[in-house]
């Protein structure tokens, strides 16, 4: 009987250390990201790496062009899409620059990259996006 009563303490125990673990450790999101191709050729990339909530723009090809990348979220009422940060890289070879945002804060966002000749530019070369879920 004390056997018995011992493992139900111990699986009752165990479940509750579980359950706890869960509900305090940090929600994370997938690494997301999408991928500008131009001409067959990658050109660009907006990257979220999860752990620390950064946004990366990359300029993959040296071609004399920027690559403008854009976060956006959706507002959960009236379904429009504001603008919360962007960044613009013309920099070639594969480097980024980088802006940090939470996105567990929105339900939806959405990743815009686009090929552009400055950071202003009103008539991009060629745009792409993605949306994601929280």
């Amino acid at each position: 009987m004390f056997k018995k009563w011992l493992a139900r303490t111990a699986v009752t125990a165990a479940v509750g250390a579980a359950l706890v673990a869960g509900i305090t450790s940090p929600a994370y999101a997938a690494d997301t990201n999408i991928d500008l191709v131009y001409d067959s050729m990658l050109v660009g990339e907006m990257r979220h790496v999860d752990d620390g909530d950064d946004f990366r723009v990359y300029d993959w090809y040296r071609d004399g062009h920027g690559v403008k990348g854009t976060l956006q979220a959706q507002h959960p009422v009236t379904r429009q899409w504001s603008t919360i940060e962007s960044k613009y890289n013309n920099t070639g070879g594969g480097t980024y620059v980088e802006f940090q945002y939470d996105v567990l804060s929105v339900e939806r966002y959405r990743l815009v990259v686009c090929l552009q000749d400055g950071a202003s530019d009103p008539t991009p070369i060629k745009c792409d996006n993605k949306t994601f879920t929280e």
